[in-house]
């Protein structure tokens, strides 16, 4: 740990007060986050669009300054560490080279900007600027995660073969607030299917492999839905439903699938298939979801898996149908826990273990992932998507320009 803890500032703080008790990502997740945990970060700035909006933030989360204005908060403000970048992704590359320029480590949310050219951008000046960067893949430190991608390490599976990686939700079908909108508009996203970058970035940090061709599909299913605050409805642009078949290095190969008009649905899922044996990330609901206001639980990632006993079924043959669903939870390590006193399931607990692993990289000068290098892979990915798409073919990803 340093001598001290790292000074934070946050961009795009407003509270939303939104009618269906989801508050905005950063009042959430990541201020909370961050005041959990004092020994490693101190925030000391609220910046948002509006000084009324900033102040009010301020005022909630005990912060000494607002600002309604990025390059003054970072001129007059020089003893920022970090800055967390938790604004529209039409917006992240504004603020992100601000922060760059002044020499701040990064923590921007997922997608790091709307372009391929963009993320080019953000990436090539950390570089030059020597700081350290993180986007927005909370997931990537949930415990069954990080322990997934050991035991894979391990041989837990042995050569791995085949997946099958989902995210289903009511997102783009359910009433919405207005304030949500930007969600709804292909504009503001960017790639036409940067929803499935959560996913995309679980499968290569899990198996430890780039993606080397894709064969896409996707389309806007639901067109509009409800305005929670009253009014027109709110029209949607933006992609709500993505398909890929995958082939991964090593021959491995699968299917991703993104459903954001899934009713009811389960959420995330992760099914991985090797030579000895199978791992699976499913959610675990805990219930009473309105608890906490503003941070609704979503439920918790747990982890299962089996290895096949070949030598056993040959002495004792049993019918392939009589070897489905053998599986058995497997509690993640404690190394892999870094954080107490959140509540698993809600937003915060992976927003904090983030922050927790960004400050030891920091703090002991190590690389972290996934970072604007990981993110800029992923655009590339999402090149050969849209090129799919027009071709109505495999495409390969080309990753040429950077280095391995």
């Amino acid at each position: 740990m340093s001598a001290r803890p790292l000074k934070v500032a946050v961009v795009g703080a407003s509270i939303s007060d939104s009618p269906d008790g989801r508050e905005r990502f950063s009042i959430r997740a990541h201020l909370p986050a961050l005041k959990a945990l004092p020994e490693w970060y101190e925030v000391v700035a609220a910046c948002t669009t509006r000084m009324e909006t900033a102040s009010a933030t301020a005022k909630r989360f005990s912060l000494p300054h607002a600002y309604d204005n990025v390059e003054r908060m970072l001129s007059e403000l020089p003893e920022i560490d970090v800055v967390c970048v938790s604004v529209r992704p039409d917006t992240h590359h504004r603020v992100v080279m601000a922060a760059l320029r002044a020499g701040k480590h990064v923590y921007c949310e997922h997608p790091l900007g709307t372009t391929t050219a963009q993320a080019r951008e953000m990436y090539d000046l950390a570089q030059v600027k020597r700081v350290r960067t993180a986007v927005g893949h909370q997931m990537h430190y949930e415990p069954a995660v990080l322990q997934m991608a050991q035991m894979v390490r391990d041989g837990y599976i042995g050569k791995p073969l085949a997946f099958n990686i989902t995210y289903l939700a009511s997102s783009y079908i359910a009433p919405r607030p207005s304030h949500r909108k930007w969600l709804f508009t292909a504009e503001a996203g960017g790639h036409p299917a940067y929803r499935t970058g959560h996913n995309i970035e679980r499968l290569t940090a899990v198996l430890g492999l780039d993606i080397a061709e894709v064969c896409a599909d996707m389309a806007v299913l639901v067109p509009e839905r409800p305005n929670l605050d009253g009014g027109s409805a709110l029209r949607n642009s933006q992609t709500d439903n993505v398909n890929m078949l995958l082939r991964m290095g090593q021959g491995v190969m699968g299917t991703l699938q993104v459903c954001l008009t899934a009713w009811h649905a389960p959420g995330w899922g992760f099914q991985l298939y090797g030579s000895e044996g199978m791992l699976m990330l499913g959610v675990k609901d805990h219930g009473a979801k309105d608890t906490q206001k503003g941070d609704p639980n979503s439920g918790e990632l747990r982890l299962f898996g089996a290895r096949a006993n070949v030598g056993e079924l040959t002495k004792n043959p049993t019918a392939p149908e009589l070897l489905q669903r053998q599986f058995s939870e497997i509690a993640p390590a404690a190394r892999h826990i870094y954080v107490a006193g959140i509540e698993h399931g809600r937003a915060t607990f992976p927003v904090a273990q983030t922050w927790h692993a960004f400050a030891a990289a920091i703090n002991g000068g190590g690389e972290f992932a996934p970072g604007f290098r990981e993110q800029l892979k992923m655009h590339y990915v999402w090149d050969a998507t849209e090129q799919s798409m027009r071709d109505r073919s495999w495409v390969k990803v080309d990753y040429k320009d950077l280095a391995q």
